[in-house]
């Protein structure tokens, strides 16, 4: 009876174990290639932004009443990837606080592009809604990259202190 068993059932032929070699190597290769795509910002954008002091507004009605808050913010835009990036908007994730102009200062319209290494200077124009709600929690930039595959939305990396705190406690103290 034992003579008549398959001794080689279950083992892996010399082609399949070529096959399997061959994937694992590939394998291998592909996560070194993924990891410098995702640090070269390749597959996603790597900006940075920073800011300088924000230049609170308050109108007032005739009575002396609060009608408008508005801070202008100034931010740089790093591109700190190995590729351009091209920014075809900037928006605002905040909560009692609305986006309602954005400029580029050297008069340039969306879309930018910015070259590796390379910066652009922008001028936010915030509405404060609700002085509480704003001073809960921080707003968030988020940028539009425009990349031949498509477009995505990237959270810009934080560097420092990018005024909205002391900007949105100006307006709304006065």
């Amino acid at each position: 009876m034992w003579e008549r068993l398959d001794h080689g059932a279950g083992r892996a032929t010399r082609s399949e174990i070529r096959r399997m070699r061959a994937a694992l190597v590939a394998l291998v290769a592909a996560v070194p290639l993924a990891l410098a795509a995702a640090a070269s910002g390749l597959a996603v954008p790597r900006l940075g932004v920073d800011g300088g002091d924000p230049e609170p507004a308050i109108v007032r009605d005739d009575a002396g009443r609060v009608r408008n808050m508005t801070v202008w913010f100034r931010h740089r835009i790093v591109n700190d990837g190995w590729f351009p990036v091209t920014v075809s908007g900037v928006g605002l994730r905040a909560d009692g606080v609305r986006l309602t102009e954005v400029r580029a200062d050297d008069g340039r319209a969306f879309p930018l592009t910015i070259r590796p290494g390379g910066l652009v200077r922008v001028r936010l124009l915030a509405q404060i809604v609700d002085c509480e709600r704003a001073l809960a929690a921080v707003p968030e930039l988020s940028l539009r990259a425009e990349r031949w595959w498509g477009s995505q939305s990237a959270g810009p990396e934080r560097r420092g202190n990018a005024g909205w705190e002391f900007g949105i406690e100006s307006a709304c103290d006065r």
